[in-house]
């Protein structure tokens, strides 16, 4: 054993050594055959122009914004039987405290990485005696001391004294041992007020004593929970809500109902470009007035809303294109009918520019990046997602999807067949079976790791992309849905998960119904035709008609 860790130093050497002269030596021989031009990389964006720039249908866009605009008007509606209970004036989470959070809550920071077992940044000793009083704090605590170094031997002790009584050294935020009798004063008023309720020591001493006062009075209210002031980076959060305003419960019950006919209107594409806007502004109007209910269908919708309203939605599957069509077909004659309402001669067929329209939604480099958008996006939340569940020790252990599972508010406890509680009675089997348990469990957590954590890599190749599909579908739509009954939230993740569709699957799915929104999308077969027939986009407009590329 002592001499393997030698023999793997004296490995890795050679290894790095050795590819470094293979790096070399290919560096030279490109150098041989292209010169020192061979050093500059070359830089080619064509690849990234085609990912966000190309233009894409906006018929999948459509599906989303339709599919999730049902969902958003149902959330919205939700809120109408207990309109009062959630945001109104006296509601569980009362308009005063909120404004008070809204305008005076502290909000603290603190460091991104430092040693384990520290919460402060532990003192670097530069002479022999702060060596040595490191070595005896760290013998004595456990843990390296917080600067600034004592002065001397009394005041070392004195800090150890503090540490023993309350629990923390007095330097935990970088305060400097009392020097005069007033900060000696301060430091136990400080810890004793009432309102440290975290017993914590001061990051700083007063300036005065209408400081101290301010300060204690700020700990004091309930909705600060006893946070020093000085210890945070800014106070408040900036946010605007409706409802910090209408107060009056008539009034509210009007603009909560005008607010669900424009999530309506936006399902259904009515005025998209403006609906949209509104459904997510007042989507967020419900949050911050009232962040405690906020759950992952409210965080997932705003952001779909998003990118709804930043693509062209409405261009497809809406009641925006029935009405570009008609308005293509009636744009001679309602104009006619103006003129001779105001007693004017009426113009001639030809007169009259037609309206644009095209058989098939027209391709925009909108729609692609806001699809784009949505699928990073996507990508970003289930990579975060999975690593952040590796920082637990429940998923390493491979039990923490029995927390769910055995969760009565989530799972279906309840359920019955014939009398027979079949959901408790598979638990009890499986619990009586150690093999079929760990089986069951450890696969569970393997799945949903490989699953969140391979998504970001593998959803982008093709033959990966319907199996991580599925994946969603069986995570979302059984295991998230139907064991944990978080059911709009599996809706909105699957929906999300729809921008991974590409355009001819969607008109196979489409062409199964019956759907008056513009015309049929027409099989994959018409598709073909259309690209080949019409060489380039510009050509496409001139002429009226569009190619419909995939969306890779």
């Amino acid at each position: 054993m002592d001499m393997l860790v030698p023999l793997m130093l004296i490995g890795s050497f050679l290894a790095a050594c050795i590819l470094v002269l293979a790096g070399c030596w290919i560096l030279f021989r490109k150098m041989a055959a292209k010169g020192w031009s061979a050093l500059v990389p070359r830089i080619d964006f064509s690849a990234w122009n085609r990912f966000w720039f190309t233009p894409a249908d906006p018929t999948v866009l459509g599906l989303i914004r339709l599919s999730c605009g049902v969902i958003t008007t149902y959330t919205l509606f939700a809120y109408t039987f207990m309109l009062q209970d959630f945001v109104g004036k006296d509601a569980w989470y009362d308009l005063s405290m909120r404004r008070e959070m809204s305008r005076g809550r502290p909000n603290g920071v603190s460091p991104l990485a430092l040693p384990y077992g520290y919460d402060y940044a532990p003192a670097v000793p530069s002479t022999p005696e702060e060596e040595d009083y490191c070595h005896k704090y760290k013998e004595k605590w456990g843990v390296l001391p917080p600067l600034p170094f004592p002065r001397d031997g009394e005041e070392a002790e004195n800090l150890d004294i503090f540490k023993a009584r309350f629990g923390y050294d007095l330097r935990f935020y970088g305060l400097s041992p009392p020097q005069t009798q007033e900060e000696y004063n301060y430091i136990p008023e400080y810890m004793t007020h009432p309102a440290n309720i975290m017993r914590r020591p001061p990051p700083a001493y007063p300036a005065n004593v209408k400081e101290k006062e301010d300060i204690f009075a700020y700990m004091a209210k309930p909705e600060h929970e006893g946070v020093d002031p000085r210890l945070a980076y800014t106070i408040g959060q900036p946010s605007w809500s409706i409802w910090f305003h209408v107060t009056d419960p008539t009034a509210m019950n009007v603009v909560h109902g005008l607010i669900v006919f424009v999530a309506f209107l936006f399902t259904i594409g009515l005025c998209t470009r403006i609906t949209s806007v509104l459904t997510w502004m007042a989507s967020l109007w419900y949050i911050h007035r009232n962040h405690v209910p906020l759950f992952g269908v409210d965080t997932m919708m705003v952001i779909l809303l998003l990118y709804l309203m930043i693509g062209p939605s409405g261009a497809a599957l809406s009641v925006d294109r029935l009405i570009s069509r008609w308005w293509s077909k009636a744009k001679p004659r309602v104009l006619n009918r103006w003129r001779a309402f105001f007693g004017r001669a009426a113009l001639s067929e030809g007169a009259v520019q037609p309206a644009a329209y095209s058989s098939a939604p027209l391709p925009t480099v909108s729609a692609n990046f806001a699809i784009r958008m949505l699928q990073v996006h996507l990508c970003i939340i289930y990579l975060v997602s999975g690593l952040s569940k590796l920082q637990g020790p429940a998923w390493w252990s491979g039990i923490a999807v029995w927390g769910t599972l055995a969760n009565f508010e989530f799972a279906p406890m309840p359920f019955e067949i014939g009398g027979v509680q079949v959901y408790n009675e598979f638990l009890r089997w499986l619990g009586g079976h150690q093999l079929f348990l760990d089986a069951f469990l450890t696969g569970a957590c393997l799945f949903t790791l490989v699953f969140e954590l391979g998504y970001a890599f593998l959803i982008w190749r093709p033959n990966t992309r319907w199996v991580f599909l599925s994946g969603a579908f069986f995570l979302h739509g059984i295991c998230i849905g139907v064991l944990m009954g978080l059911k709009t939230f599996s809706l909105m993740m699957l929906v999300m998960n729809m921008g991974f569709l590409r355009r001819e699957e969607v008109g196979k799915v489409l062409n199964i119904f019956t759907w008056p929104f513009g015309g049929s999308s027409g099989p994959p077969g018409a598709m073909a035709s259309q690209r080949a027939a019409l060489p380039s986009l510009k050509a496409a407009v001139e002429i009226g008609q569009v190619p419909v590329p995939s969306i890779e």
